[in-house]
């Protein structure tokens, strides 16, 4: 067994190739036995471990889930000098593309890995700790093993046999509470290592402008489809020049979005706060989240909460939540940001509810910008998506003349129309 190439997934059935990214059907030679007996050995101080079965390995994650990196997951049985009997975990593991595409675009330095290995070997341990102390808990997976040479790699304890469960956009407020305390305890415990500790700050400061900008193709197409609108229908016309002047300036407004705020409380973002990045454990008496797990630490960074904010309320409700709970989720994330702060004994001015207000409004342009490029994800079959062809902007909108798409973009380029924002 040692040293063999794992077994990759069976790949010949057409339901698994239409169900999974193509680059997860085959995995690299170097995810061996021999590589995860090292894996196993490190990450639990024990020289004595053997493998006892060869270690299948499985694609990670279905077609639309992630585009950052390419996933595998695993299974590693073993035995040891220091316990009886056989012992098993589930193991999942982000790596870097090995086939020229959008992907190995993305990550061709090793910039988001480092990121992500620092999240899961310091920020979070430390998040988690200082959330303990007041007597919550920070959930995340467990970390296992990660390097950046000689091949960019991470692993985590897959969860998903724990009862941890991917979800679709959020349909009620009850289902959004408990990522709104989620987010809210990463960003109050975000700041207190920063008052504790000031190199945090300086080590996180880092632009995912450029990453964001890099998908130039998508921001060109996302816009064009809203100008397509104020040519081809009478009621969007009046938007036409508001719209070309915002998207004139969107390079300067991403910018601006990953540089330190000056006038609110900065922390450190997830900056991928998404529902696809995020698990839950369901409760089978009713149906509801009982608790969610984040996902996904790759582009972290410090700057205003705006960002995340604006996720929370874009990228993870349905339209339907959103629209009715709007105010109440800005709410709720302020009641929990500033207690916490409290709880833990920030040093600091708590920044008030208003002024978290303002700052949204001075960062408006985000959500615009989410409607713009995103918004088409809600009403397509994400399982059906070429997240390359989306990436690269070569996929039409099949929703643009959509009477529902309309009717929600014309509200909504009033509301930025009416606050300013255009």
């Amino acid at each position: 067994m040692r040293g063999d190439p794992c077994p990759d997934f069976f790949v010949k059935d057409k339901h698994i190739i239409m169900t999974y990214n193509s680059d997860e059907l085959v995995a690299p030679g170097w995810l061996s036995a021999d590589f995860f007996l090292n894996v196993m050995r490190e990450s639990n101080n024990d020289p004595s471990i053997v493998l006892t079965d060869g270690c299948t390995l499985r694609p990670g994650t279905n077609k639309g889930d992630h585009y950052a990196s390419v996933m595998f997951r695993t299974t590693v049985s073993y035995r040891s000098k220091r316990f009886e009997g056989v012992k098993s975990i589930n193991l999942i593991m982000k790596t870097k593309p090995e086939t020229e595409g959008i992907k190995m675009d993305i990550l061709n330095d090793n910039k988001l890995f480092a990121i992500e290995l620092d999240m899961y070997r310091k920020t979070l341990p430390e998040m988690a700790r200082l959330l303990a102390a007041i007597g919550e808990e920070y959930k995340y997976p467990k970390y296992i093993y990660g390097a950046l040479e000689p091949r960019a790699i991470l692993i985590l304890e897959d969860i998903s046999d724990q009862g941890w469960v991917m979800s679709d956009y959020i349909a009620t407020l009850e289902d959004m509470k408990p990522i709104v305390k989620d987010i809210a305890m990463f960003h109050a415990a975000s700041v207190m290592i920063s008052s504790a500790n000031p190199k945090f700050i300086s080590e996180h400061i880092e632009s995912m402008a450029d990453l964001f900008l890099s998908f130039d193709k998508m921001i060109v197409k996302g816009f064009g489809d809203l100008l397509e609108l104020t040519k081809l229908y009478p009621e969007f016309k009046h938007f036409a020049e508001p719209l070309e002047n915002f998207y004139r300036n969107v390079r300067s407004l991403l910018y601006k979005v990953y540089e330190p705020s000056e006038t609110f409380q900065n922390v450190l973002l997830h900056g991928d706060f998404h529902y696809k990045n995020m698990l839950h454990k369901i409760d089978p008496s009713t149906g509801r989240h009982k608790e969610t797990i984040l996902l996904d630490y790759q582009i972290c960074s410090w700057a205003s909460p705006a960002k995340d904010l604006y996720c929370l309320l874009d990228m993870i409700p349905t339209q339907e939540v959103k629209d009715s709970h709007r105010s109440e989720l800005i709410y709720m994330y302020y009641r929990h940001y500033s207690e916490l702060l409290r709880r833990m004994g920030f040093p600091g001015k708590i920044p008030s509810l208003v002024d978290l207000q303002i700052e949204l409004l001075r960062h408006a342009g985000l959500e615009l910008f989410d409607y713009a490029v995103f918004s088409p994800f809600r009403y397509m079959d994400n399982g059906s998506i070429d997240i390359e062809s989306f990436l690269k902007g070569e996929m039409a909108n099949p929703v643009l003349h959509d009477p529902e798409f309309k009717k929600l973009m014309h509200s909504e380029l009033t509301r930025f129309l009416h606050q300013g924002t255009i």
